[in-house]
Formats: C-alpha cells, structure tokens, sequence
C-alpha cells in the first residue's frame, strides 16, 4: 500500500502505511513537507 498524509490537530502530520499483515505503522512530522518526503521514502518501489 502507499503511504497516506495527513494533517492533524496543531499543525501534526501523520504518514501512514499498512504493512503487509495488516498492521498500520505512523510516523509524525512537524511539516507537510517533511511528511510528503518521508512519504517517497516509504513508498514501494516498481518491480523491475
């Protein structure tokens, strides 16, 4: 799955990604832009 962005309350961002066995794994940021590249980070790469 690819990761969701999200704003929160006071100004949080969570980045979140479903793992495979289903469980959901958060991460905080302080901006949008740090969570939009955490988020390219943690997107699954194409199969080659």
């Amino acid at each position: 799955m690819f990761p969701i962005v999200e704003k929160q309350q006071s100004d949080v961002w969570v980045v979140r990604v479903e793992k495979v066995n289903g469980k959901v794994q958060e991460y905080r940021c302080a901006t949008e832009q740090q969570a939009r590249q955490l988020a390219l980070v943690l997107a699954p790469r194409p199969a080659a």
